[in-house]
């Protein structure tokens, strides 16, 4: 069936008196052999239930297209979760990718008793500075020489310190 433009429900009926329907209204007179109101009547009631079909049409029509923009809206939602999910599974899949991996274990390994040396804070401040270092200061004698020499408070600085259960500087 051709869609409804206009609803049936507004439309209100022609009046089957005027000479415009004069035509029809002699078929109908010559035809079935009664009166020229009684024609206008048959015509209004031919009328009605045509309206009443289309008004049935019309109300299929409205509940068509609203079960279609419900189904429309429906698959949007469905296409945005969709694609969040995607983004979330992405966003998942990037701290994955970063996480650092750990060695291999081996079993029945000595743990290292000693601490590696590193260089020390004067010569990373300068590398971290991009300034001028010689290289002694990164080589294993300069590393010892740092691990001897750094420390995190002066010798000649007072310190609290436990003796004996009594606190003392």
């Amino acid at each position: 069936m051709p869609r409804i433009t206009v609803n049936p429900n507004l439309v209100e009926a022609p009046d089957f008196t005027l000479e415009v329907y004069a035509i029809a209204r002699n078929v109908i007179t010559t035809q079935l052999n009664i009166t020229a109101v009684e024609a206008a009547e048959r015509l209004k009631e031919a009328w009605t239930a045509d309206n009443d079909v289309k008004k049935l049409a019309w109300d299929e029509q409205e509940l068509a297209d609203c079960e279609e923009a419900a189904q429309r809206a429906q698959e949007e939602d469905q296409q945005r979760n969709e694609e969040l999910q995607r983004n979330e599974q992405n966003e998942t899949r990037e701290p994955k990718k970063k996480k650092p991996k750990l060695n291999s274990f081996i079993a029945n390994c000595p743990i290292a008793t000693a601490i590696k040396l590193h260089p020390s804070c004067f010569a990373l401040h300068k590398l971290k500075e991009r300034e001028y270092i010689e290289l002694s200061y990164f080589t294993p004698d300069g590393c010892a020489e740092a691990a001897n020499n750094d420390h995190a408070v002066a010798e000649e600085a007072f310190t609290f310190s436990k003796v004996n259960d009594l606190i003392s500087l």
